[in-house]
């Protein structure tokens, strides 16, 4: 919501009321009742979810942020904790799904509960910095709300720490997979419907399409803004 203005979406940006919690928001259409707006550009023409759902496939990145799921089936959480794999990956563990408003606590570019992170933050490099990506909404229940500037629905919410590409749709729900758009330790990666990686926007700006064999720990460090160990962009 915040950088509508910078995507010549001053009108939309000045109808919602920033004093109110965004949920509650209201102004000429802008409600939890009416209609949702519908930006031209938040879809990715390769994805088959609902074209007339006000969704958007480009989420802000938590980074290397916790998310554990709801059903105790959570392998990809080990890498929300640099300090547990080698080498240290100069970042500590984070509170489940950047449930913090001190921006401390978060280690990506964007967070869910309004902390305030600056670019000067991003002490690795903003060229070295994950800061937007692509995701599915089949795949993310957290996208499927028909809500993309809301709270607890936003396009906010993609963590690093699942292999990008994972597949979540919910055809293979059952154990040991728990491959679910509700199991958020599956679901809320950055995925697309792209041949072998996705796209991601860097912290100065440039567009990179990221393979999904990238080394996984690499891939931390670049969804890390401040671990000190500063990556390149592949």
């Amino acid at each position: 919501m915040f950088i509508l203005p910078q995507m010549e979406q001053n009108g939309l940006y000045a109808l919602i009321n920033q004093r109110d919690n965004v949920a509650n928001s209201v102004g000429a259409g802008i409600s939890t009742v009416n209609p949702r707006p519908k930006l031209p550009y938040a879809r990715c023409p390769s994805d088959d979810y609902d074209p007339g759902a006000t969704v958007s496939n480009y989420i802000g990145s938590l980074g290397s942020q916790c998310a554990i799921g709801p059903n105790g089936y959570d392998p990809n959480q080990t890498w929300c904790n640099g300090a547990s794999f080698t080498p240290n990956a100069g970042y500590t563990t984070s509170p489940d799904h950047g449930n913090s408003a001190d921006s401390r606590d978060i280690r990506g570019m964007f967070n869910r509960l309004g902390a305030r992170i600056t670019l000067l933050s991003a002490t690795d490099g903003l060229s070295n910095t994950l800061a937007i990506g692509e995701s599915l909404p089949r795949h993310h229940d957290h996208l499927q709300g028909n809500q993309w500037w809301g709270f607890n629905n936003g396009s906010s919410h993609a963590t690093t720490i699942i292999p990008i590409n994972t597949r979540s749709d919910g055809t293979n729900c059952s154990s040991p997979t728990q491959n679910c758009p509700g199991n958020w330790n599956m679901a809320w990666g950055f995925k697309s419907n792209h041949t072998g990686g996705t796209n991601f926007v860097l912290g100065d700006g440039s567009v990179r399409f990221v393979a999904q064999t990238i080394d996984h720990r690499t891939y931390q460090l670049l969804g890390c803004r401040n671990d000190g160990q500063p990556i390149n962009a592949p």
